[in-house]
């Protein structure tokens, strides 16, 4: 078995493609509508989210956490201080060795950076 995905429901998608483009480095993979959702998978390298806009029923308030590895997090926390993203969580340094660092999307989900 092999990792595809995260799913997010989010309340405007337009504003969660440039957010996730403009701080993470995304970009569009795919585009589609199913029913009555509005749907965007983005990529970045092997890393790959789906954010969905349900144009019925308005997103609720998130309770995701996603978490991808970076080589240097020291130098993702100030690109993403640049772009005016700071963090809401740390950064900390865990007894494994792991350094970590949270920050928040545009519709509450937790998006966790950690350095190995």
């Amino acid at each position: 078995m092999k990792w595809h995905h995260a799913g997010i429901e989010v309340r405007n998608l337009d504003d969660s493609i440039h957010f996730y483009e403009r701080m993470f480095d995304f970009t569009i993979e795919q585009f589609l509508t199913l029913s009555c959702e509005k749907i965007a998978f983005l990529k970045n390298a092997g890393v790959r989210i789906e954010l969905i806009e349900s144009e019925v029923i308005p997103a609720p308030c998130n309770s995701v956490h996603i978490s991808w590895q970076v080589e240097d997090i020291e130098s993702w926390m100030k690109r993403l201080r640049g772009k005016g993203l700071s963090p809401s969580e740390g950064p900390y340094a865990l007894k494994s060795g792991w350094v970590t660092v949270f920050y928040e999307g545009l519709d509450g989900e937790i998006i966790e950076l950690i350095q190995l």
